[in-house]
């Protein structure tokens, strides 16, 4: 009688079966990987330009109208740093009710109050509106949670000094801790000070720029203190200044800030009733490193020091030059 011989596979054969699988796992895993990760820095980068085009126009909007019907010596203000973020201040358009207006260079007179060295402090002023008419409900914020309007300025909102007597001595600005409808007075965090002595001090309400790093350390762009965007790693500005007021830069100097510039911007002693135009660079970067990624440098704009080895990050720079539409050759007046 003959025997079958039992069918099946030999040890050879499972272990190279085994053996290719394994390949065909790693190259399947090894392509899902590559595919993830090409996914992710799609995703990342998309997002950084969505973030990048929706802060540009916000800032585009308030410098195109800043000066709006206050103080043209107003304008702008900020601090110029040459090793981290520049901050910037221009004039809030909000708080200006047109039709109320019986000037077109409104502010709030300082009564008392203003040092020129001392950073928080309060400011004694005419009226925290700026544009009063007969009624109290001309204010555009409600301070008081009484549900009337009843001041032009608010908490954690920007404002800018000018000696209205004289606007070369420039513009001193910071965010408002806090305002006082009764009293009339305001309390504001300067960032800078202009020379007080013999000065006509006008406060006027403004929008103010800064990055500042999160809980967790992440660089985040805030608009009056409010997060506007994360991941926003850097902010340099510079100024047009027409100094000989022909409508052209003549000279380096009338463009402080920017990297042709001999001089850093400097909102003391600096007329910003001849600023021109202001160009604005926004630095963002994904929200993840990527290691295999050999180009993550930091990004030096306008008089920004070359900065930082490769660390991974995938950055977008915006650049944009803006004319404000208000500003020009209408004269200074105090007003109050």
């Amino acid at each position: 009688m003959t025997r079958r011989r039992a069918s099946g596979f030999t040890l050879i054969e499972m272990l190279v079966a085994v053996a290719i699988l394994g390949i065909v796992v790693v190259g399947v895993l090894e392509t899902f990987t590559v595919q993830n990760r090409a996914y992710t820095v799609v995703d990342e980068t998309t997002e950084a330009q969505q973030n990048l085009r929706a802060i540009a126009y916000l800032i585009e909007r308030d410098l195109r109208s800043t000066g709006f019907m206050v103080e043209e010596g107003a304008a702008a203000c900020g601090v110029d740093n040459t090793n981290q973020p520049d901050t910037l201040f221009v004039t809030d358009t909000e708080p200006v009710n047109p039709e109320k207006a019986a000037t077109a260079a409104l502010g709030a007179t300082v009564v008392a109050g203003y040092a020129s060295s001392v950073s928080e402090q309060y400011l004694v002023l005419d009226d925290v509106v700026i544009d009063r008419d007969a009624a109290p409900a001309d204010a555009y914020f409600d301070t008081s949670g009484d549900g009337v309007p009843d001041s032009d300025f608010a908490v954690g909102r920007g404002a800018i000094l000018v000696d209205t007597s004289n606007p070369g001595r420039g513009t001193a600005c910071g965010l408002i801790t806090d305002v006082n409808a009764a009293g009339n007075s305001v309390r504001v965090d300067f960032q800078n000070f202009i020379t007080a002595t013999g000065a006509t001090l006008v406060l006027v309400p403004a929008v103010g720029y800064s990055i500042q790093p999160d809980v967790n350390g992440v660089p985040t762009l805030l608009r009056n203190g409010i997060a506007l965007a994360s991941d926003v790693e850097d902010l340099q500005v510079a100024y047009f200044i027409d100094i000989d007021e022909n409508g052209q830069v003549t000279t380096a100097s009338e463009y402080p800030g920017s990297d042709l510039s001999p001089v850093d911007y400097a909102a003391k002693d600096t007329d910003h009733s001849k600023l021109r135009e202001i160009r604005f660079n926004i630095v963002v970067r994904s929200r993840n490193t990527d290691p295999s990624y050999s180009e993550g440098f930091e990004q030096a704009t306008e008089n920004r020091g070359v900065v930082g080895a490769n660390d991974g990050f995938r950055r977008r720079v915006f650049t944009s030059t803006v004319r404000p539409r208000n500003i020009g050759y209408r004269g200074v007046g105090a007003s109050g």
